[in-house]
C-alpha cells in the first residue's frame, strides 16, 4: 500500500526531528491520524500558536514569549551566570533548584567541519555581557562531547583576563550525552562538584 501524498508529507516532517527515524514517523502520524478529528486540530494549533509566540530572548537566548525572557528579568541582579549549549538545558537546573543565576544559550557548539564558528554562536555577546555584569563566577555548563569541549576551552581563553571565577559542571555526566536527558540526582552532584578551569 502506498501512503497518500498528505500522509507522506506528514512523515517527511515527522522525520526531520532529530531522533525520529523513518518507521517511528510513519507510528506517528498514523497514530495522529487514528485519534478523533477533534484531537488533531487541538495539536495543530499548539503548534501554530507555538510558531506565531515562541521567540528568542534577546538577553540570554533562551526560548520566550516576553522580552526579555522572565528570568532574566527576574534575576538581574544574580552573581553567576550558566552557560548552556541549548534552551531546553536550562529545564534540568531550573527542575532541580540547584542555579538560581542567570543563564546564555549558545546555540550549539564549534563545529568548523560544519561552517560553526564564535560568530555562528552567541559567543560574542556573550563575552560582552560577561564584561558588563558584575559577576562573582561563570558556570560552563556544556556537554561533553569533543565540540563542547572545544567550545568550553575557547569560552575559558576568552574569559581568562575578566576578574571572574570560571568552572564547569563535574564529570558526573556520562560522555556523548544531552543535558536534557540527564537526571536531576546527577545532574545535582555534576554541579555541586564542578571544578576551577
Amino acid at each position: 500500500m502506498i501512503d497518500p501524498p498528505s500522509l507522506e508529507k506528514m512523515i517527511a516532517e515527522f522525520s526531520s526531528l532529530p531522533g525520529i527515524g523513518r518507521k517511528t514517523a510513519r507510528r506517528l502520524a498514523y497514530h495522529l491520524l487514528t485519534r478523533s478529528r477533534g484531537r488533531i486540530k487541538p495539536f495543530c494549533e499548539s503548534l501554530k500558536e507555538a510558531d506565531e509566540k515562541i521567540k528568542t530572548c534577546s538577553v540570554c537566548h533562551a526560548f520566550t514569549e516576553e522580552d526579555p525572557c522572565p528570568l532574566c528579568a527576574s534575576r538581574e541582579h544574580a552573581k553567576t551566570l550558566c552557560i548552556v549549549e541549548k534552551s531546553s538545558d536550562i529545564l534540568p537546573f531550573e527542575n532541580a533548584g540547584i542555579h538560581r543565576g542567570l543563564y546564555h544559550v549558545l546555540g550549539g557548539t564549534l563545529s568548523p567541519l560544519d561552517g560553526v564558528g564564535p560568530e555562528e554562536l552567541h559567543i560574542p555577546g556573550l563575552i560582552e555581557r560577561i564584561r558588563k555584569l558584575n559577576l562573582q563566577e561563570v558556570i560552563l555548563a556544556l556537554g561533553s562531547s569533543p565540540e563542547a569541549e572545544s567550545t568550553a576551552l575557547l569560552i575559558d581563553r576568552l574569559l581568562q583576563d575578566l576578574p571572574v571565577k570560571r568552572t564547569r559542571l563535574a564529570r558526573g555526566i556520562p560522555m556523548g550525552s544531552d543535558l536534557e536527558f540527564i537526571d536531576e540526582i546527577t545532574m545535582l552532584r555534576a554541579f555541586e562538584g564542578r571544578i576551577s578551569l
